[in-house]
């Protein structure tokens, strides 16, 4: 749904893809009358992502270009490519999934993960370039943050970008190859659980995009989020602020951080003390402290070591949280930013409160977009599927910002889930028919024709009225059941 007059249109060229199947040396399907060329299987690939249950499915994607199928986990994206060719006057002689399957394989995550972290980088440099990330408008942006806060923090970051950084998990298919490298969580027992990755996320403040992930196995050695963490350290920017919860408020974090010019704003560590004897006192609330070397960790090299900094010059700031919705709290933010004149406890304080929003963030892709469970039955395809689900995401995204520019509005407070259907109904419209000036400006209206938010202070219980259907859970095998029931039989 783009065209030359909207803005970031650059960001969505089709060069860049292009380009990218080009350094990946991704060529096949350049015969005459072939289906499955690399450009039409990534669109049939990003496609499976903004749907659910057999919509989701390969079959579906692939007949939406006309044909009947045997295997019910590839249709929907068959469907979808059969679809669109038939519209175009042209045969697909058979909806079977094998070729599209195949065509998939050809795809490297590596080419996925290129694109979507291209396009996060150039849509939040155009954002900033046009000043929508620093509009500020008198409306409430998304759940518990008031306008307040988020004025506050775009007003004095001074054009610096702030990363919210968090961990999730998602579970794989079960296969035995998906378990070799994903393997279940230790505490099941065999046949009863599911290959789980554990997945570290860098999110922009202003505007939701997805700059990176970091993934790997969910126990085992370096497999914390402190550790895959050290993984999206080369995606951080001098000048940058990173925003995280407690658990990545360690000394070897924050002096990396220090050493590319990067500013930490994290909840202090529960194992460190939030009023030390020796701290120096600036203000009520808030005080210098210095952290010392701790000795070498054993996945730290004794050169590396060696290069970390003697001390660390720490401020930390008193919270406290006594509004409805809320469980009344205090607790002490860790901060680099020392120069308290400079930069406000009560600015510090506004962005740790708006730390809330990645946690919406990854609802939207967990939920929204369905990643919280990933079909493919091997890891490679594990990792292709991962990484389309988050292309379509940041493509949510700069469908929001792209309405957002011109509107004025504040891309917090457009809703992902209402941008997502749009783009999921016109998915196959819009590569039939083409974007015509009536679709392009259906694409600029309705990302802002709902605005969420205007919760400050919002209370609700934390309850369902609908009962699900339960049934009893696994505790054996499934073939151990099977026999069980033969058995009885």
């Amino acid at each position: 749904m783009q065209n030359d007059e909207l803005p970031l249109t650059e960001v969505v060229d089709s060069d860049r893809f292009a380009r990218a199947f080009e350094k990946h040396g991704v060529d096949f399907g350049d015969e005459e009358g072939v289906v499955y060329t690399p450009a039409i299987t990534l669109w049939a690939l990003v496609s499976q992502t903004f749907f659910a249950g057999a919509q989701r499915s390969c079959k579906a994607a692939v007949l939406q270009r006309g044909c009947v199928a045997t295997r019910l986990c590839c249709n929907a994206a068959v469907l979808r490519v059969a679809s669109l060719w038939a519209t175009r006057g042209r045969t697909v002689c058979d909806t079977n999934t094998g070729a599209y399957c195949r065509a998939r394989k050809k795809i490297p995550f590596e080419l996925v993960r290129d694109i979507t972290r291209q396009i996060a980088h150039d849509a939040e440099a155009g954002v900033s370039h046009t000043g929508v990330s620093h509009t500020v408008v008198d409306e409430d942006p998304d759940v518990n943050l008031s306008s307040r806060v988020v004025k506050e923090v775009r007003v004095h970051a001074n054009g610096r970008r702030v990363l919210l950084l968090d961990g999730f998990t998602i579970t794989a298919e079960d296969t035995p190859e998906n378990q070799e490298e994903y393997p279940q969580n230790p505490v099941q027992k065999a046949g009863l659980g599911f290959p789980i990755l554990r997945c570290v996320t860098l999110i922009s403040l202003y505007t939701g995009l997805l700059f990176d992930v970091a993934y790997g196995p969910y126990s085992g050695k370096e497999t914390g989020e402190t550790a895959l963490m050290r993984q999206l350290l080369n995606a951080l920017r001098p000048g940058d602020i990173l925003l995280a919860d407690c658990y990545l408020c360690t000394y070897w974090l924050i002096a990396a951080c220090r050493q590319r010019g990067v500013h930490i704003v994290m909840k202090n560590h529960y194992q460190r003390e939030d009023h030390p004897a020796d701290a120096i006192r600036l203000r009520e609330g808030e005080r210098l402290v210095t952290w010392t070397l701790p000795a070498r960790p054993s996945w730290m090299s004794k050169e590396e070591y060696k290069q970390q900094p003697a001390t660390l010059e720490l401020r930390l700031i008193d919270v406290n949280v006594h509004r409805n919705g809320f469980r009344p709290s205090q607790f002490t933010v860790t901060t680099t930013m020392t120069d308290d004149e400079q930069y406000s406890g009560n600015w510090i304080r506004s962005i740790y409160e708006s730390r809330w929003l990645v946690e919406l963030d990854i609802r939207s892709i967990k939920c929204s977009l369905n990643m919280d469970i990933l079909r493919a039955k091997t890891p490679a395809m594990v990792r292709t599927e991962l990484w389309s689900c988050l292309l379509a995401y940041n493509l949510i995204r700069l469908k929001m910002l792209q309405s957002c520019a011109v509107s004025g509005r504040d891309p917090r407070s457009v809703s992902f889930t209402t941008t997502m259907q749009l783009l999921a109904t016109n998915w196959l419209l819009c590569a039939v028919v083409g974007v015509t000036s009536e679709l392009a400006a259906l694409g600029q209206e309705v990302p802002i024709s709902q605005q969420v938010g205007q919760r400050d202070g919002r209370t609700e219980p934390r309850v369902n009225k609908r009962r699900p259907k339960v049934l009893a859970l696994m505790q054996k095998p499934r073939h151990q059941l099977r026999k069980e029931l033969k058995a009885a039989a």
